[in-house]
């Protein structure tokens, strides 16, 4: 079973003289535990990573006593010093005999507002200096209670507001959100150059944010990538001393302000399709194939809902036969000297409806017409 993770606290945006690592024994097992130590105003913050914008937890100079080298007996390590309070004594390990003098002289300027003699350059001295002066401006100034540290997230008491609390700060992503990995993402902003440069994604961890931006300087590509850390309150944008934002947007927002315009947020537009298909199995080869579907156009105008009335259809016979047209040139032959077209005069027809057994008995007795004058013609 995993060891539980340490506490973490927000470290407020106090000077910070000295920083470094540092070796803090512990107390049950003796051994030295690696920080990133800084020296804030008059108290000294252990963090995890330089990077950290939390600490794992903080002393207190103000009961300062001494800070003295470890000459025990049992010491093997020569850059081992004492940090003696009041309240008890801590013991610390530097990564050098120089690194060692150093958080001395500093340690001792802020708890006492004095330079140390020791053993410094010219150069050291005169920022030992410098550090005295400002922290006894800092003291100075009306003292001012840091804000409180946030309460431990509760529990909600109803199912209802626990979702709701979880949407609020989960579920609302920004526009240029993604779910990609470090090298995705720079390729995706760089095939959408035209719909932005920067854009959010999931850290590797899966539980912290990262911020990639993609700038284009004479043909070179300048990529960048930010750790978004989450907290209980919000977010943290790990650059210079952290800065808490409440929201993923807000983070976003904050990039777009500082860098005026220049950061764009990724938005690719959808595509959508303009033909209506599906797709579907070959059976024989068992390819897909995409299968487009031709609709009709409906007019916007209401159709009548009342049924139609169908009615069959019969042809109809013409009462009048008009001539065949005469398509000879007036040039070749007048129309004079054409011989007139005899007349032929029409058999009166029966009334019949125009119907389609009333056409058959009609073009019957026209034949049998014409078949008794040719039989006339042949016996004269």
């Amino acid at each position: 079973m995993s060891s539980p993770r340490p506490v973490r606290y927000r470290a407020f945006l106090v000077p910070g003289y000295y920083d470094g690592y540092l070796g803090k024994q512990e107390t049950k097992s003796q051994k030295y535990k690696r920080y990133w130590t800084v020296l804030r105003g008059n108290e000294l913050f252990f963090q995890m990573t330089s990077r950290d914008p939390t600490y794992i937890e903080k002393i207190s100079l103000d009961n300062f006593v001494s800070v003295e080298n470890d000459d025990s007996r049992n010491n093997n390590q020569q850059n081992t010093f004492i940090l003696k309070l009041k309240s008890g004594h801590t013991k610390l390990e530097a990564d050098s005999l120089e690194a060692r003098e150093q958080w001395k002289g500093f340690i001792h300027t802020v708890a006492k507002l004095e330079v140390p003699n020791l053993d410094f350059l010219p150069g050291q001295i005169h920022r030992l200096q410098e550090v005295c002066e400002a922290e006894t401006k800092r003291r100075q100034k009306p003292a001012s209670s840091p804000p409180a540290l946030p309460p431990p997230r509760s529990r909600p008491s109803t199912p209802e507001f626990a979702k709701n609390d979880y949407d609020d700060v989960e579920n609302n992503l920004p526009s240029c959100f993604y779910e990609v990995t470090r090298l995705e993402a720079e390729a995706l902003l760089e095939k959408n150059v035209e719909h932005g440069n920067m854009l959010m994604r999931p850290s590797s961890n899966n539980k912290n944010l990262s911020i990639t931006t993609r700038q284009v300087f004479k043909n070179n590509s300048i990529i960048k990538h930010y750790r978004i850390s989450s907290t209980d309150n919000g977010y943290i944008i790990e650059v210079d001393d952290g800065i808490p934002c409440s929201s993923r947007q807000e983070v976003i927002n904050f990039f777009i302000q500082h860098t005026q315009g220049v950061l764009k947020p990724l938005e690719i537009p959808a595509d959508y399709e303009i033909n209506l298909s599906y797709v579907q199995e070959d059976a024989e080869s068992g390819e897909l194939i995409h299968q487009k579907l031709h609709t009709l156009k409906l007019s916007p105008t209401k159709t009548s809902t009342q049924p139609v009335n169908k009615e069959k259809w019969s042809p109809k016979i013409p009462k009048n036969i008009e001539p065949e047209p005469d398509y000879l040139n007036d040039n070749e032959i007048p129309k004079e000297s054409l011989p007139a077209r005899p007349k032929i005069q029409q058999p009166a027809r029966p009334s019949q409806s125009n119907t389609l057994p009333g056409l058959t008995y009609a073009v019957n007795k026209e034949l049998q017409l014409k078949l008794q004058q040719r039989r006339a013609a042949m016996c004269d």
